[in-house]
Formats: structure tokens, C-alpha cells, sequence
């Protein structure tokens, strides 16, 4: 028995191949089946008319500030990104003394308004 089936869904797999219907399977923390996938599970997910995609790495961000203070990385995790780059714009938060801390989530804001 599987822990859970997502089913139906239009999978996107990122190999650059067509997008085609089917479930994945999923046991632990692993996906174990992809395709027709049979046999009963835990817990199924209805898929039909979503796409069923695998986490991407957003290569550009504003997080510097967020990525301290916050326990998601909104909006770019709930888009499916299991992997975010910060820094690349010049803005940095290391090394930082203890005092400038404040001083450097003000700057963010002010950039992020």
C-alpha cells in the first residue's frame, strides 16, 4: 500500500518531454511509481485538470531579508520552489554584525515595497 497517490494529474516531469496523464505514487518520502499507477493507498489526491510537477529552483529572488525571519519563502514555495538563490542582486545579509541587523530588514522592506 502506498502512502499516497496523486491521480489523474497532468504530469510535467522536467525531462523536456511531452506532459502526459497519469498518478505518482508516493511511500515515505519517496516517489516509488509514476504512470498507471495501481494498488491501493493511504491517502489519494485528485489530480484531474492540475498539473503534477517536481520542485524547480527559483534563480532569482529578494528573499535576503525573508529567508531570516520567515519560515516559507512566499511566494516562490507555494509556486512548488524547494530551492530559492539569494544575493545575487548585490544585497547581502552575511556576515552583518548584531547591531546593523535592523538596520539591513529596513533596507529590504524599503526595497520590497
Amino acid at each position: 500500500m502506498y502512502d499516497l497517490v496523486i491521480r489523474g494529474g497532468t504530469i510535467v516531469d522536467g525531462s523536456g518531454g511531452a506532459p502526459y496523464q497519469g498518478d505518482v505514487a508516493i511511500t515515505g518520502d519517496r516517489i516509488v511509481a509514476v504512470g498507471a499507477v495501481t494498488g491501493p493507498a493511504r491517502h489519494e489526491i485528485d489530480a484531474t485538470d492540475k498539473l503534477v510537477t517536481p520542485g524547480w529552483v527559483d534563480i532569482h529572488t529578494h528573499y535576503d531579508g525573508q529567508i531570516t525571519w520567515a519560515s516559507r519563502m512566499d511566494p516562490s514555495s507555494t509556486l512548488g520552489a524547494t530551492t530559492v538563490v539569494v544575493g545575487n542582486c548585490g544585497v547581502g545579509f552575511a556576515p552583518v554584525r548584531p547591531q546593523d541587523h535592523d538596520t539591513l530588514i529596513r533596507l529590504m522592506e524599503g526595497v520590497e515595497d
